[in-house]
């Protein structure tokens, strides 16, 4: 008993000692770093870190003297990443039905009052320090933000954007504008209560698209944009910054002799997805022509994979039976069990159909990125049966299915949604002086993509994440 007591007593002391000043001075001992510019791990190195930056970086010397002044966390036989970036988590979510107005049904989100505290937490548990909201109810989505900032919830540092601009009506998650003057007057409101990008959605024309652009640059928020009406080259030399989705969906990028009946198709919400791919010639002048646009102006893709191979691959249980969505509300996944999902209705017909199109996404895929077009690492996170944090992950293996090496998928993975926030100096990589956002694995992810979620201990700004 008295040894038991002992051990208790000396695992409490070592939990308080890394508690108080893991923020403060902190080694990580004898640790391979993984270097995701170049893919190659860095062994046998000593990550000295003081009030959360990264103040040296040597090789291990095995001196006791040199850690004096240090809690050391012993590194050896693992492997240091910079922390993993969810460039696409929702966290103001909740069930999607119909409400009506003036007899006319309008869809409405219901947003769950805990569940950004569980997205935030779910989001950190799995190495993920930093995260960016591309759209939500604005004050919801701007209260994660700042609650996470004050420690009042636990989760990764956020960038958000507000309600997402579009003209049609989506209650509690859309905020519906028409004019320029009603584009205008939304970014403004928004900035004011604190978002750092503007998303602008489907229905918006050119002009819609150029006039929120505009706005949003003159104020300095970046723009985010998820396109149909308007094609991507438009957008791109338009200005947008982020396009998310792999999926351009435009007709004018399809023969014409395809155009008429994929018309019909976008009406058929999902369905449309696949066949955009069916129809597509990715060799065409026109897909040609939006690679070298993308280019020319910086747009970064933003390809959510993950959100469409569950939709097209819904039929295999690999997602509806995954034991982490015991983790979120049973009413958001209920509502996705009963009436809301990206292939409700789908018969078997249309599952072999869209699975036979993936090889084409992953193509374009491997064709973006291998044109110099940034990609990044997002989720669609509490879309239906995307679990938070356990998607991104999922999204990195899918990412590593399209024929990309596992040291580019963690490039992806943290390094370019640095680029892509615009916080490249300050994470992405590990370096003095960067903020010490840091995932420790126990296993090679450079040998394993899947070894990505193999975590021993997180950091964030410094601070051992329970």
């Amino acid at each position: 008993m008295k040894e038991i007591k002992t051990i208790i007593v000396g695992i409490v002391v070592a939990a308080i000692a890394i508690d108080s000043v893991s923020g403060q001075n902190l080694c990580i001992k004898n640790v391979n770093i993984i270097n995701v510019e170049n893919g190659q791990a860095n062994t046998e190195m000593d990550v000295y870190i003081h009030a959360g930056i990264i103040s040296k970086i040597s090789k291990s010397t095995y001196k006791k003297k040199d850690y004096k002044n240090f809690t050391v966390i012993e590194g050896t036989g693992k492997y240091l990443l910079p922390g993993f970036i969810d460039t696409h988590a929702h966290v103001a979510m909740g069930p999607i039905g119909f409400s009506f107005v003036d007899g006319q049904p309008i869809l409405k989100l219901t947003p769950i009052d805990d569940l950004p505290k569980i997205s935030a937490e779910l989001l950190i548990k799995h190495g993920i320090t930093t995260t960016r909201d591309p759209g939500g109810r604005t004050d919801l989505t701007v209260k994660v933000k700042n609650d996470v900032a004050s420690g009042k919830i636990k989760g990764p540092e956020f960038f958000v954007a507000g309600g997402i601009l579009d003209t049609a009506a989506f209650e509690n998650l859309v905020s519906k504008v028409k004019t320029k003057e009603d584009i205008i007057k939304e970014i403004r409101t928004q900035k004011a209560a604190g978002v750092d990008y503007i998303k602008l959605y489907t229905s918006l024309n050119p002009q819609q698209i150029k006039a929120g652009i505009d706005e949003a640059h003159r104020l300095d928020l970046g723009t985010i944009s998820h396109l149909h009406t308007t094609s991507w080259t438009e957008a791109s030399k338009l200005g947008i910054d982020n396009i998310v989705h792999i999926i351009p969906g435009n007709e004018s990028y399809l023969p014409e002799q395809h155009r008429e009946t994929y018309r019909k198709d976008a009406l058929m919400g999902a369905i449309g997805f696949y066949k955009w791919f069916e129809y597509v010639d990715l060799e065409s002048s026109e897909i040609v022509e939006l690679i070298q646009t993308l280019k020319k102006n910086n747009t970064s893709i933003d390809p959510t994979l993950i959100v469409f191979h569950v939709a097209f691959f819904g039929n295999t249980k690999n997602y509806t039976a995954n034991s982490m969505l015991n983790e979120l509300p049973v009413e958001l996944v209920d509502n996705w069990k009963s009436s809301f999902n990206f292939n409700l209705g789908w018969t078997n017909k249309h599952f072999d159909e869209a699975q036979k199109t993936w090889p084409k996404v992953q193509k374009f895929v491997r064709k973006l990125y291998h044109e110099g077009i940034l990609l990044t690492a997002g989720t669609d996170a509490n879309n239906p049966w995307i679990v938070p944090g356990d998607s991104f992950h999922k999204e990195l293996a899918l990412l590593a299915d399209c024929g990309l090496s596992n040291a580019e998928v963690l490039e992806i993975a943290t390094l370019n949604g640095a680029k892509l926030l615009k916080k490249e100096d300050q994470i992405g990589t590990i370096e003095k002086g960067k903020e010490a956002d840091l995932v420790l694995l126990n296993s090679n992810p450079l040998e394993n993509i899947l070894n990505s979620r193999d975590i021993k201990m997180t950091f964030l700004n410094g601070v051992v994440v329970d």
